[in-house]
């Protein structure tokens, strides 16, 4: 067992005065089209917190030694007189081996006056497909469950999701790492704003209250796309977690089963709930999930982790690896998100080998986040893939070199795993 940081190349990446967020990068996978084996990089430009300008396609045809902006994928745009945004993204990008078809999905976020809040409410899920190795991609297809809830209602664009209804709370998928689970299917991973009985929006911190699952999406050769299921949800107490748990991640481990590791958060109340991030298991393909527990370490001490979003990777050589913030005590809500780490999850016994946690990068000398609001040291929100030439997992993380302004690069990390 081994981790070692071959590589770290600073601003890598960057585009005009944008923070860019989750990127995502796949292989192009059409052996029959232009394009083949070329690599896609897909990117959020933001140009304040939570607020998507765009969302940005690159292209490598060097596999990931340079690239090249393809386009945009998505553009936000004004859908009425009251400056009402639609702001698309917090996408991610996919490639399904088998079929050579490319899956875009992202969120369809409905500010109305360009206000935050009805996002709690007015969000979509939505994707596009590629059958060209990302070089046209059709319309916007819309999510929606098959089937009838519990109640015998057929899911539609309103009700969309089991315990979802569009206007009342939403249901978003935060720059997912896409996987294929053991039964072909793929998953997405999404997260539900909680309501109480009356149907109203549990929120004691105003930043949401969600629980998390797994969105599954079928192949239909006949129709060349793909059918959407969902099982149950994994949730937590608020006595675990102030916020639930949410943006969650998916790995495989022993005997077909599956771990996700989700985002908590103890904001507003650090001195009586740890920070931590959760875990939970399936034994079905992502259908139904294990009571979370908080991930620990192999010596059964706490894992401290900010909140912020969690990444796994199943690797060629039989491992599971963890790259997120880790804290060396507990941390505050969101804060801080540092430093960026790797480490080796134990499969059998759900846990982080506590000897394997490498730091990736972490503050530099000169930055200075005492402030509590925007302008702080943030490594969260990156992407990661394994090169299939070297075997090496390639981490982008963003970046402030400037803490005063909002513009960030994408720093390069080259890590050798064995």
């Amino acid at each position: 067992m081994g981790i070692k940081i071959k590589e770290t190349i600073d601003s890598y990446l960057s585009y005009k005065d944008y923070y860019i967020l989750g990127p995502s990068i796949a292989y192009c996978p059409n052996t029959k089209a232009k394009g083949y084996r070329d690599m896609l990089l897909m990117a959020d430009l933001f140009n304040a917190s939570d607020s998507n300008t765009g969302t940005m396609l690159w292209r490598s045809t060097d596999g990931g030694k340079t690239w090249t902006i393809q386009d945009y994928i998505e553009k936000s745009y004004v859908y009425d007189f009251n400056n009402s945004w639609v702001k698309s993204g917090y996408g991610a990008i996919y490639s399904d081996e088998k079929t050579g078809v490319m899956i875009f999905l992202a969120n369809d976020t409905y500010w109305e006056n360009n206000k935050i809040q009805s996002l709690w409410k007015k969000r979509t899920l939505y994707y596009r497909l590629s059958f060209d190795n990302g070089y046209t991609w059709t319309n916007k297809k819309y999510i929606i469950q098959k089937g009838k809830d519990p109640f015998g209602q057929t899911y539609d664009k309103i009700h969309f999701l089991k315990d979802v209804y569009f206007g009342r709370n939403m249901a978003a998928s935060v720059s997912p790492l896409i996987i294929k689970t053991y039964d072909g299917s793929i998953l997405v991973s999404v997260q539900v704003q909680i309501t109480n009985e009356k149907g109203e929006l549990i929120n004691p911190t105003g930043w949401g209250y969600m629980k998390a699952g797994a969105i599954k999406g079928s192949w239909n050769e006949e129709n060349l796309d793909y059918e959407w299921d969902l099982g149950e949800y994994a949730s937590v107490s608020l006595n675990e977690s102030t916020r639930g748990v949410y943006e969650p991640a998916f790995g495989k481990i022993r005997d077909n089963k599956l771990i996700m590791v989700m985002r908590g958060s103890n904001a507003s109340r650090r001195d009586e709930i740890m920070g931590v991030k959760f875990y939970s298991t399936s034994k079905d393909n992502g259908y139904t999930w294990s009571k979370p527990l908080p991930l620990k370490y192999d010596d059964d001490t706490v894992m401290y982790s900010s909140s912020c979003i969690p990444k796994l990777i199943n690797h060629t050589n039989g491992r599971l690896y963890y790259i997120g913030v880790i804290n060396d005590s507990n941390p505050d809500g969101n804060l801080p998100r540092y430093p960026l780490c790797i480490a080796e999850i134990d499969m059998e016994n759900c846990c982080v080998i506590k000897d394997s946690v490498t730091v990736i990068d972490t503050k530099r000398k000169n930055q200075d986040d005492s402030a509590k609001d925007s302008h702080v040291v943030d490594f969260s929100n990156h992407g990661i893939y394994e090169d299939k030439n070297t075997g090496d997992i390639i981490v982008f993380a963003p970046f402030r070199p400037n803490l005063k302004n909002y513009a960030c690069v994408l720093n390069k990390y080259v890590i050798s795993v064995s």
